[in-house]
């Protein structure tokens, strides 16, 4: 079994919420409730990592678990044009090409608590690209790695060559392409094969 521990931040969030609820405190109320040599510079850190909020007088509110899990999800969601920023060769592939040429009209090939992005990467950048989701804060993982995933994943996936076309503003596998992945999975595609081309049609955007 395998016990994943909670970091300091975690602990001391939810001691905030039981001390504080969502009543306004100050850095003496915090220092008097939370004995601390540098109080300060903690509630800066718990500022940044998005625990607390700042008000007005010099006072601060712990944001709502709820609150949290909400603002999460969105800033997740926005990682979907970072990859722009790399400077490497990659195509949006899989369901997730799918779902971009259909503008977003059909989404499958996730769940509640895990939203892949597939992305066709060069098997000389793994590295490189792991290493810009890093420091971009974005988290990706490189398919068939066994990881407990969840969140908004970009899954990358080595090729020899990556074949991409722009559509929405975003780097995708040609048309055909993504037909041809939701043509050999009917079971989940079926009513957007006709809506992405017919068989063997022109390649490309």
């Amino acid at each position: 079994m395998v016990i994943v521990m909670a970091n300091a931040y975690d602990d001391l969030y939810m001691w905030l919420c039981v001390a504080f609820r969502r009543e306004p405190f100050t850095v003496s109320e915090f220092r008097a409730t939370f004995p601390s040599p540098a109080p300060a510079k903690v509630l800066f850190d718990l500022r940044h990592l998005g625990y607390i909020e700042a008000g007005s007088h010099g006072r601060y509110k712990v944001i709502s678990p709820d609150m949290r899990v909400q603002r999460t999800v969105e800033r997740a969601e926005r990682s979907f044009g970072v990859p722009a920023m790399a400077g490497l060769p990659y195509a949006y592939s899989r369901d997730t090409a799918v779902s971009i040429w259909t503008d977003g009209g059909y989404w499958t090939g996730f769940t509640r608590g895990f939203r892949p992005l597939h992305m066709d990467i060069l098997k000389r950048d793994i590295k490189s690209w792991l290493s810009f989701f890093k420091s971009a804060g974005v988290r990706a993982t490189v398919d068939g790695t066994r990881e407990t995933l969840f969140g908004v994943v970009h899954v990358l996936h080595p090729v020899a060559r990556v074949r991409a076309v722009e559509h929405g503003g975003v780097s995708v596998v040609p048309r055909e392409e993504a037909r041809e992945f939701a043509a050999s999975r009917p079971y989940a595609y079926e009513p957007v094969v006709r809506s992405l081309g017919p068989a063997g049609g022109r390649r490309g955007g």
